[in-house]
């Protein structure tokens, strides 16, 4: 009876442990930033602009394993913002409370959000006080 026992609770411990180790490889507190986006529009500051870009004109390629941004810039429109320019760019994610940031070249760049094929990069608020931010919008 006692190796019966002993066997039917290995075996659940077994289980449990096995479940908890698959949800902690699934579990991700970042989403999926590591992938190419294309800068489809640049909204906000204090002159509230709206700027629209074609897809593939401009490309931000975020490497979450070298942490390491690639940027393709091929707008050759001299009016307006058009964020970064053509080069390489170093990059972390920062989680505080809840709240994901993305700081670029050691400076905070904004917070973000990704849902479904769309990452939002919101500058308004990061660094704090900045409240004349832009809104970047982007498509996989």
């Amino acid at each position: 009876m006692n190796k019966i026992l002993l066997t039917i609770m290995a075996f659940l411990a077994l289980a449990v442990n096995n479940s908890c180790e698959n949800d902690d490889l699934n579990d991700s507190t970042t989403p999926p930033l590591n992938d190419l986006w294309n800068l489809t529009s640049i909204q906000g500051g204090f002159a509230d602009v709206n700027y629209q870009f074609d897809e593939g004109e401009i490309t931000w390629d975020f490497n979450v394993e070298t942490n390491i941004l690639y940027v393709v810039n091929n707008n050759i429109e001299d009016e307006g913002y058009d964020s970064l320019q053509t080069g390489e760019y170093n990059f972390s994610i920062i989680e505080f409370d809840a709240i994901l940031l993305v700081e670029i070249n050691n400076e905070m760049f904004g917070s973000y959000y990704i849902e479904a094929n769309e990452l939002i990069i919101d500058q308004n608020g990061a660094p704090p006080g900045n409240a004349d931010g832009f809104i970047l919008g982007f498509v996989r």
